[in-house]
Protein backbone atom coordinates (compact mmCIF):
# COMPACT_ATOMS: atom_id res chain seq x y z
CA UNK A 1 0.00 0.00 0.00
CA UNK A 2 1.41 3.34 -0.72
CA UNK A 3 1.64 6.51 1.21
CA UNK A 4 -1.49 9.03 1.29
CA UNK A 5 -1.34 12.23 1.44
CA UNK A 6 -3.41 14.32 4.04
CA UNK A 7 -6.02 16.25 2.72
CA UNK A 8 -5.37 20.18 1.46
CA UNK A 9 -8.36 20.71 4.71
CA UNK A 10 -6.10 19.00 7.22
CA UNK A 11 -2.99 20.46 5.93
CA UNK A 12 -4.67 24.18 6.17
CA UNK A 13 -5.92 23.10 10.03
CA UNK A 14 -2.10 21.88 10.95
CA UNK A 15 -0.31 24.99 9.69
CA UNK A 16 -3.08 27.55 11.46
CA UNK A 17 -2.85 25.20 14.83
CA UNK A 18 1.19 25.46 14.52
CA UNK A 19 1.13 29.16 13.90
CA UNK A 20 -0.58 29.57 17.94
CA UNK A 21 -1.11 33.19 17.38
CA UNK A 22 -4.52 35.11 17.56
CA UNK A 23 -4.36 36.49 14.39
CA UNK A 24 -4.16 32.55 13.64
CA UNK A 25 -6.77 31.40 15.58
CA UNK A 26 -8.92 33.40 14.32
CA UNK A 27 -8.09 32.43 10.75
CA UNK A 28 -8.72 29.17 11.85
CA UNK A 29 -12.36 29.25 13.79
CA UNK A 30 -13.58 31.70 9.95
CA UNK A 31 -11.76 28.95 7.76
CA UNK A 32 -13.63 25.65 10.07
CA UNK A 33 -17.04 27.33 9.89
CA UNK A 34 -17.19 29.00 6.41
CA UNK A 35 -14.82 26.55 4.42
CA UNK A 36 -13.24 29.39 2.50
CA UNK A 37 -9.83 29.58 1.98
CA UNK A 38 -8.41 32.47 3.70
CA UNK A 39 -6.73 35.47 0.97
CA UNK A 40 -3.62 35.04 2.74
CA UNK A 41 -2.15 32.58 5.22
CA UNK A 42 -0.45 33.88 8.39
CA UNK A 43 3.38 32.22 8.83
CA UNK A 44 3.44 29.20 10.92
CA UNK A 45 6.44 27.73 12.84
CA UNK A 46 8.21 24.16 13.12
CA UNK A 47 6.70 22.07 16.04
CA UNK A 48 10.05 21.08 17.02
CA UNK A 49 12.26 23.81 16.41
CA UNK A 50 10.05 26.90 16.03
CA UNK A 51 11.59 28.19 13.06
CA UNK A 52 9.49 30.27 11.11
CA UNK A 53 8.06 28.66 7.83
CA UNK A 54 6.16 30.85 5.01
CA UNK A 55 3.07 28.65 3.16
CA UNK A 56 3.89 27.96 -0.34
CA UNK A 57 7.80 28.16 0.48
CA UNK A 58 8.26 24.24 0.08
CA UNK A 59 10.76 24.52 3.39
CA UNK A 60 8.46 22.51 5.05
CA UNK A 61 6.80 18.86 5.18
CA UNK A 62 2.99 17.36 6.92
CA UNK A 63 4.81 14.26 9.05
CA UNK A 64 2.59 11.45 9.98
CA UNK A 65 3.46 11.33 13.52
CA UNK A 66 2.49 7.49 14.08
CA UNK A 67 4.67 6.37 11.07
CA UNK A 68 1.40 4.91 9.99
CA UNK A 69 0.77 6.59 5.96
CA UNK A 70 -2.79 5.33 5.57
CA UNK A 71 -3.52 7.20 9.06
CA UNK A 72 -4.71 10.48 7.67
CA UNK A 73 -6.82 12.29 10.46
CA UNK A 74 -6.12 15.26 11.83
CA UNK A 75 -4.36 13.95 15.18
CA UNK A 76 -2.06 12.78 13.06
CA UNK A 77 -0.45 15.16 11.07
CA UNK A 78 2.57 17.12 11.82
CA UNK A 79 4.01 20.27 10.68
CA UNK A 80 7.26 20.31 10.42
CA UNK A 81 10.82 22.04 8.80
CA UNK A 82 12.46 19.86 5.91
CA UNK A 83 15.84 19.68 8.40
CA UNK A 84 13.51 18.10 11.49
CA UNK A 85 11.45 15.78 8.77
CA UNK A 86 15.40 14.36 7.70
CA UNK A 87 16.21 13.99 11.30
CA UNK A 88 13.10 11.59 12.40
CA UNK A 89 12.79 9.69 9.28
CA UNK A 90 15.77 7.24 8.41
CA UNK A 91 16.40 4.90 5.77
CA UNK A 92 17.75 1.55 5.74
CA UNK A 93 18.93 -0.23 2.73
CA UNK A 94 18.35 -3.94 2.62
CA UNK A 95 20.85 -6.11 0.04
CA UNK A 96 19.04 -9.13 -1.42
CA UNK A 97 21.26 -11.88 -2.24
CA UNK A 98 21.25 -14.39 -4.92
CA UNK A 99 21.04 -17.88 -3.11
CA UNK A 100 22.71 -19.48 -6.27
CA UNK A 101 25.76 -16.91 -7.38
CA UNK A 102 26.15 -15.36 -3.92
CA UNK A 103 25.51 -11.57 -5.57
CA UNK A 104 23.38 -8.88 -4.57
CA UNK A 105 20.24 -9.58 -6.76
CA UNK A 106 18.43 -6.77 -5.45
CA UNK A 107 18.20 -3.80 -3.16
CA UNK A 108 15.10 -2.88 -1.21
CA UNK A 109 14.80 0.41 1.06
CA UNK A 110 12.44 0.57 4.58
CA UNK A 111 11.57 3.73 6.11
CA UNK A 112 12.09 3.94 9.92
CA UNK A 113 10.74 6.72 12.18
CA UNK A 114 13.34 7.99 15.30
CA UNK A 115 10.02 10.33 16.10
CA UNK A 116 10.02 13.46 17.48
CA UNK A 117 11.65 13.90 21.02
CA UNK A 118 9.53 16.13 23.21
CA UNK A 119 11.86 18.33 25.13
CA UNK A 120 13.91 18.00 28.76
CA UNK A 121 11.90 19.47 31.65
CA UNK A 122 13.94 20.47 34.43
CA UNK A 123 14.66 18.40 37.12
CA UNK A 124 12.88 18.18 40.31
CA UNK A 125 15.05 18.32 43.21
CA UNK A 126 14.33 15.13 45.76
CA UNK A 127 14.82 15.60 49.03
CA UNK A 128 17.25 13.37 50.94
CA UNK A 129 15.81 11.45 54.51
CA UNK A 130 17.95 11.55 57.04
CA UNK A 131 18.25 8.14 58.62
CA UNK A 132 16.30 7.36 61.72
CA UNK A 133 18.70 5.18 63.70
CA UNK A 134 22.72 5.56 63.62
CA UNK A 135 24.85 2.83 62.86
CA UNK A 136 27.20 3.44 65.63
CA UNK A 137 24.40 2.60 67.93
CA UNK A 138 23.50 -0.82 66.67
CA UNK A 139 23.46 -3.10 69.51
CA UNK A 140 26.20 -5.88 69.30
CA UNK A 141 24.49 -8.84 69.14
CA UNK A 142 23.43 -7.58 65.67
CA UNK A 143 26.85 -6.96 64.28
CA UNK A 144 28.75 -9.88 65.71
CA UNK A 145 29.00 -13.13 63.15
CA UNK A 146 27.35 -16.54 64.74
CA UNK A 147 30.09 -19.27 64.77
CA UNK A 148 29.90 -21.95 62.20
CA UNK A 149 28.79 -24.98 63.35
CA UNK A 150 30.78 -28.51 62.60
CA UNK A 151 28.83 -31.37 61.33
CA UNK A 152 30.30 -34.88 61.91
CA UNK A 153 29.48 -38.11 59.58
CA UNK A 154 28.01 -41.00 61.88
CA UNK A 155 28.41 -44.09 60.87
CA UNK A 156 32.45 -44.35 59.69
Amino acid sequence: MGRIEFSVITKRTEWLKAAGTDNANKVLVKYLADHKVPAKMPRSKCRVCKMPLTWGSGTYAFDHLDNRSYNISQRNCFLVCRNDHGKATKTKVIRHYNPYFGGVDYTSTIKLKDGYKKTARKPVKKTVKKPTRKTAEKPAHRTARKPVRKTTRKGR
